[in-house]
């Protein structure tokens, strides 16, 4: 077969070769796109598990649950001066009924001796059967019992008070590392919550009864309604102290308010209900049930709503194994990658590396850099070194996509 000179220069073949290398670039640049650029969309329960105000809600109503169930024990001890009552009723109610004949002297004797015998450790019911003592010495006996009752009262408070707050503090501190499936970072995180919430628990004790007793005034005159206010008051403080834990383990400034807020919050409806509960019920281990669950709960919603609003950047997982996990883009930088240190935890991927992207903010804005360990950094289907990410900027990482999302300036700025 012979080619003549003016095949070759035919503008046809000409036409032909374009069309094959236009074919070929095609062909590279689509194996460059990762298959997750078209990923299927989440399934709504698993975006609902994702949804920062869900599982801070459940992890603060645990930890709520937990706090009131291990702190409960302390008071779930019968009230001696309830118990002295109620068994020098019966002794009396024995002697009117020797004395009315409806018993006999040795079956009153008995009956009376089996009481002693009971209440003998009652320390009201010691004095009240003591008859060797005037009734200013059973006055002046009972104050002192009461005073030490008193102490009592107070040490099971700020043991309650500490229990609950190790338990709500521990629970929210270490919810963002649970969904992210991060166990290292949930045992530290949680430990690290639980040595603060202990710690606001028992600081809470010395100031909650303090501004009650403020806030109420005078207890012989104070209404239902100032009662209801210094309990709400009382516990916002409490509320305070037990929530501020998860910010200071992130050692971040705005998780610090939006915890601080959030545990305000959810203190100030707990105290209503504490309140309000134990005046229409009576039972204050009820009460005391639905005020604690409720700092915890209204302190995680609190804290994932108050977090919407006031972040400014954030990316969404589109596509991977966390699919609908949104991160708010806190810490400068943010680390991604499988490393358990990394803020976003990519677990389970061979093509991630340790330190695999950091997003820079920047005056303005967000900058992603492709860090030099695991696979490329992909921007809309583009490897990056470092560039400026822009609203619904898709970012591939391995197997996972992420959708960036930032606040309108104007949004942002109010």
């Amino acid at each position: 077969m012979t080619i003549s000179w003016d095949e070759i220069n035919n503008p046809r073949i000409d036409e032909k070769l374009r069309q094959q290398e236009a074919l070929a670039g095609a062909s590279q640049e689509l194996q460059m796109l990762p298959v997750a650029d078209h990923p299927q969309p989440a399934r709504a329960s698993a975006g609902l598990w994702y949804n920062t105000l869900v599982y801070m809600t459940l992890f603060g109503l645990l930890g709520g649950m937990l706090g009131w169930a291990c702190g409960e024990v302390l008071h779930f001890r019968p009230n001696a001066r309830t118990e002295a009552r109620e068994w020098i009723d019966a002794r009396r109610q024995i002697l009117q009924d020797r004395n009315d004949g409806r018993l006999t002297e040795s079956q009153a004797d008995a009956a009376i001796l089996q009481i002693d015998r009971v209440a003998q450790n009652n320390p009201y019911y010691a004095i009240e059967a003591n008859r060797s003592l005037s009734e200013i010495e059973k006055g002046q006996r009972r104050a002192q019992v009461a005073a030490g009752e008193e102490w009592d009262e107070f040490v099971a408070n700020v043991l309650f008070y500490s229990i609950a707050g190790m338990m709500i503090a521990m629970c929210l501190a270490m919810a963002e590392a649970m969904v992210q499936r991060n166990a290292q970072a949930a045992i530290i995180n949680g430990s690290v919550g639980a040595i603060l919430g202990l710690a606001g628990g028992i600081a809470a004790a010395f100031c909650v009864d303090r501004v009650f007793r403020y806030i109420e005034g005078d207890p012989a005159i104070a209404t239902q309604t100032r009662q209801i206010l210094a309990r709400a008051g009382s516990w916002a403080v409490l509320g305070l102290f037990l929530s501020i834990a998860p910010g200071l383990v992130m050692r971040n400034g705005r998780k610090f308010f939006v915890g601080m807020v959030g545990g305000l919050v959810g203190g100030v409806v707990g105290g209503v209900l504490y309140e309000f509960i134990a005046v229409n019920t009576g039972n204050a281990h009820l009460s005391r049930l639905v005020g604690v669950v409720m700092i915890g709960a209204i302190a995680g919603f609190g804290t994932g709503l108050i977090e919407n609003v006031v972040k400014s950047g954030w990316l969404k997982v589109s596509a991977g194994l966390i699919a609908g996990k949104q991160f708010v883009l806190y810490r400068n930088p943010t680390y991604i990658g499988s490393s358990l240190q990394c803020a976003i935890y990519l677990f389970k991927d061979p093509q991630v590396g340790r330190r695999h992207a950091a997003v820079h903010i920047v005056p303005g804005g967000y900058e992603i850099e492709d860090l030099p360990l695991g696979g490329q950094t992909l921007i809309n289907g583009r490897p990056v070194q470092r560039t400026r990410l822009r609203n619904n900027d898709r970012i591939q990482i391995g197997a996972t996509t992420f959708t960036f999302q930032e606040k309108p300036k104007a949004a942002a700025a109010g």
